[in-house]
């Protein structure tokens, strides 16, 4: 069974369930930029000394829905469905390359909430399980800029990614529902593709967020 599969699988299990026993049940869509790295661990250390050193982040599109589930005042489970844009920056002398990777994403979130009813802070922690969809180089050296796509190139070799996300914000009360505020670091503990080496390039960053959740 693919990975994709086992995920899905989880997710109706977990929500089954907690939902037996959970108080509140709110639903919402999530919009927000992620502002995904990419690091490599290599056995040529100058190689990823240089890259590490020169990679930055690149902002990409964050979007998709939230369901938190509450036990009682303080915590509560939150599973999500993302899509999300990872990758990274990369620029010298020569050449500016981007890449911008879309991925479906799931975090399976533990949440602590502290506060008044009104206005509360949370902090969120947990797995979170990815699936590459689609993905593109963009370069750009000496006025000309190209594209390259990773799949239609068959550079893809590894599509899951595991990895976690811990994060803080606080939610609002606003009409029928909460607006909620995220900030979150997430970490892929996967390597992007497979080496026979020990050469490793993994996903990393940081995400902003709001999302609206109302009860059901």
């Amino acid at each position: 069974m693919k990975m994709r599969n086992l995920v899905l699988l989880l997710l109706i299990c977990l929500i089954g369930t907690y939902t037996a026993t959970a108080q509140t049940i709110s639903v919402g869509p999530r919009l927000g930029v992620n502002f995904g790295i990419q690091k490599v661990s290599s056995s040529d250390e100058d190689f990823a000394k240089d890259w590490n050193e020169e990679v930055v982040s690149a902002p990409g599109l964050l979007i998709g829905g939230v369901v938190a589930i509450k036990f009682n005042e303080t915590f509560s489970v939150q599973p999500e469905l993302l899509f999300t844009q990872k990758g990274y920056k990369f620029e010298d002398d020569a050449r500016t390359v981007t890449g911008k990777y879309d991925y479906l994403e799931l975090p399976l979130l533990a949440k602590i909430s502290f506060g008044a009813p009104d206005f509360q802070g949370f902090i969120t922690a947990g797995p979170t399980f990815g699936y590459w969809a689609s993905g593109k180089d963009v370069y750009k050296s000496g006025g000309i800029e190209f594209s390259e796509d990773l799949e239609e190139n068959g550079f893809v070799e590894k599509r899951s990614e595991v990895g976690g996300s811990i994060g803080a914000g606080f939610a609002a009360a606003l009409g029928a529902g909460s607006l909620n505020f995220d900030l979150r670091y997430g970490a892929g503990f996967t390597s992007v593709y497979e080496s026979d080496d020990d050469d490793k390039l993994r996903n990393s960053g940081f995400n902003v967020s709001v999302a609206y959740l109302f009860g059901l």
